[in-house]
C-alpha cells in the first residue's frame, strides 16, 4: 500500500511545508540554513519516520552555538526556587537555536562578600549570568566589573541596579504591590484597620517596589487601610511564623496581611495553629504545593504567582540574545512577566 512506502526527502519537505531543496540543504549541510528552519525539518523528519531523523538532529546540534549559563538563586523559599531552577533547566534543554547548559548556585549566607565570591566563581565558568540578589555597593561593583569584562548579567525577579539600568526578567514589582493593594481594598470593603507587611529585606529592590506600590494604591483608593511598618523576615518561614502570631496579638484591627517576598509558608503555619481563622485578607507570593493547599483549605485568600515557566523561557531567550546584542536596550532587555492571581476558585490541580 501507498502508506508502507519508505519516507523520502519529498515526504519530509511536504510535512514541513518546505521545498525539497531546503530539506536537502539541511540534510547535506550544503549551505547555511536558518536554525528555525533546520529545527522544522528535524521535527518533520521525526514525525514521518524518516530514517535519517536522528542524523539530522545530530547535525543541527553540532551547528548550534554552545553556551553555559550561571544562575544564582536564593537558598530560602526552597519549594519556589526548586520550581524555578527546574523550569530554567527545561527551557535551556528545549531551546531551538543553541546548545545550552545551566550551572546553579544558591545564596545561603547573605554577607555581601560571600555573594560577590559566588558571582565571581560563576562568571569565570559561564558565558552569561542570571542573579537573584539585593542591592549592595560591593555586589553592584562586582556585577559592573563582570559586565565590563564582556559577560552579560541579567537581574532575575528583583532589580539589583538602583535605576533599573540593567537587563531584567521578572514581574513589574511596583504593579504587583498596587495589585495587592487593589485586592485588599476590594476584600476589606469599607472596613478600616491596619495591614501587616512582611518583606525579605530593605535592600531587595523588588520587595521595596512592591511595598511602595501597595502604599501608593491604599493611600489613593483605601485610606482607611493603614499599612504598618514592614517587618523583615529574611524570606525565612520560622521568622515569618513568629512575626505573624505577633502581629495578630498586637493589632486587633488587622485587616490584611501581605508577604511581599518569600517565607509565606510561615504565615500558613501560624494561621493553622489558631482555633479560629481571623477575619483578614491574607496575600502570599508564589504558588507551591503548600500555598495551593492553604488556598483550598481557606487559610489564605490569594497567591500572587510569578509564573516560573514563563519567567524561565523569557530568561533563557534573553541570555542567548545577549550573547550577540551590543549595549543595553531597555526595550529589548527588560522583560516583564505578568503575575497570575491564584484564588481558591481558579486553583489548577
Amino acid at each position: 500500500m501507498h502508506n508502507n512506502k519508505r519516507p523520502t526527502i519529498a515526504t519530509v519537505a511536504a510535512h514541513a511545508g518546505l521545498s525539497v531543496a531546503t530539506v536537502d540543504r539541511v540534510l547535506n549541510a550544503r549551505a547555511p540554513v536558518n536554525p528555525g528552519t533546520a529545527e522544522q525539518v528535524f521535527q518533520a523528519a521525526e514525525a514521518v519516520g524518516y530514517f535519517a531523523a536522528r542524523l539530522i538532529g545530530q547535525r543541527i546540534r553540532e551547528r548550534r552555538p554552545t553556551y553555559r549559563f550561571g544562575v544564582l538563586l536564593l537558598g530560602t523559599a526552597q519549594a519556589f526556587y526548586a520550581q524555578l531552577a527546574h523550569a530554567i533547566s527545561e527551557a535551556a534543554q528545549h531551546h531551538a537555536t543553541a546548545n545550552l547548559s545551566c550551572q546553579f548556585d544558591y545564596i545561603n549566607d547573605r554577607t555581601p562578600g560571600v555573594i560577590v565570591a559566588q558571582i565571581e566563581q560563576l562568571a569565570v565558568q559561564c558565558d552569561a549570568l542570571a542573579v537573584v540578589s539585593f542591592a549592595h555597593p560591593l555586589i553592584n561593583a562586582c556585577l559592573a566589573q563582570i559586565r565590563e569584562a564582556g559577560v552579560p548579567v541579567v537581574a532575575l525577579l528583583s532589580d539589583i541596579h538602583e535605576h533599573a539600568g540593567e537587563p531584567y526578567v521578572g514581574q513589574n514589582n511596583h504593579v504587583v504591590g498596587r495589585t495587592m493593594g487593589w485586592l485588599l481594598a476590594r476584600t476589606c470593603g469599607a472596613r478600616k484597620g491596619s495591614v501587616g507587611i512582611l518583606l525579605g529585606g530593605h535592600r531587595f529592590l523588588g520587595h521595596q517596589a512592591r511595598v511602595e506600590g501597595l502604599h501608593s494604591y491604599l493611600a489613593e483608593h483605601a485610606p482607611g487601610l493603614k499599612p504598618l511598618e514592614p517587618l523583615i523576615n529574611l524570606d525565612n518561614c520560622d521568622i515569618t511564623e513568629e512575626a505573624t502570631l505577633d502581629l495578630l496579638s498586637r493589632h486587633t484591627d488587622l485587616r490584611g496581611l501581605c508577604v511581599v517576598g518569600g517565607g509565606g509558608d510561615g504565615v500558613i503555619n501560624a494561621l493553622a495553629q489558631l482555633p479560629k481563622r481571623p477575619a483578614l485578607c491574607c496575600i502570599l507570593q508564589e504558588s507551591t504545593p503548600l500555598s495551593r493547599q492553604a488556598l483550598s483549605n481557606g487559610l489564605i485568600d490569594v497567591v500572587m504567582d510569578s509564573q516560573p515557566r514563563q519567567t524561565a523561557v523569557a530568561l533563557v531567550e534573553l541570555l542567548v540574545r545577549l550573547q550577540s546584542d551590543e549595549g543595553f536596550d531597555p526595550l529589548r532587555h527588560r522583560v516583564h512577566i505578568p503575575p497570575q492571581i491564584v484564588t481558591p476558585e481558579n486553583l489548577c490541580s
